[in-house]
């Protein structure tokens, strides 16, 4: 019998589901499951029993509690797809909302991070889920593969004055070093890694949509940055902390 899959979005761009939708590979997923909810595709109304649920997006109000936890009532399995359902994404910039992971409100099962999900990622764990395997993620951080590491240290001493370089669209891999040491903030050394390093191949640093490799997201920012020298304009700046997951204070609605 078919494993009954669940996929839907709570506030999202809709990224992670279209690179899942997108996969090679996705046709024969649809084979070998019965999907009996994805209101992106399937024309169904009810939340049902599921072996297998993918919820991408962050919970930014009391309807989409009710609807997570609904699914986590009706699901087996639960999964958070994408930096959004992971760790709170990108809204969590915003003063407007509060935008919380799923685990906040419900109890999961693993998480598949990036913003999107890198292909090769996402199609393994799809496969492994399906054929009721565990997944495993990457355990190392993006330094130990990018290219621009070089002799780096831990210990760094150049003041980082820019979150991103002046002549990024002209970025030549080859002949340039850590962004670290050119005093360009990069969370490489705290992100995981899984992605290829494709935003620094293209001259745009790590901005850690992969997440932690352990522990909370927000204390590893806080722990990094302790380490590094920062103008006190980047001191100031909300995005370092906030820009994929912003931490709970008490009283906070949600």
């Amino acid at each position: 019998m078919k494993p009954k899959l669940l996929i839907t979005s709570l506030t999202s761009c809709s990224g992670c589901l279209s690179t899942l939708i997108s996969l090679d590979i996705f046709p024969q997923f649809l084979e070998r499951v019965n999907l009996v909810y994805c209101p992106f595709m399937v024309d169904a109304h009810n939340i049902s029993n599921n072996e297998v649920a993918l919820v991408e997006g962050c919970v930014i109000n009391e309807d989409q509690i009710s609807i997570l936890k609904e699914v986590r009532k009706k699901s087996k399995k639960l999964f958070a797809l994408g930096t959004c359902a992971a760790f709170g994404g990108i809204n969590s910039l915003s003063d407007k909302i509060q935008a919380r992971a799923l685990s906040k409100y419900v109890e999961i099962d693993g998480i598949i991070p990036g913003c999107p999900p890198p292909i090769k990622i996402l199609g393994n764990c799809i496969l492994k889920l399906l054929d009721s395997k565990t997944y495993t993620l990457p355990e190392k951080n993006l330094c130990s593969n990018c290219e621009l590491r070089g002799n780096l240290v831990k210990k760094f001493t150049k003041t980082i004055t820019k979150i991103l370089p002046d002549n990024f669209k002209d970025f030549d891999i080859e002949n340039s070093k850590c962004f670290l040491e050119n005093g360009i903030l990069c969370l490489g050394p705290i992100t995981r890694q899984g992605c290829d390093c494709k935003c620094i191949n293209l001259g745009i640093p790590c901005e850690g949509c992969m997440g932690p490799v352990n522990n909370d997201y927000t204390s590893n920012v806080i722990n990094f940055l302790s380490m590094i020298n920062l103008t006190s304009d980047l001191k100031k700046y909300k995005g370092i902390f906030y820009r994929f997951s912003k931490p709970y204070v008490r009283g906070d609605k949600y």
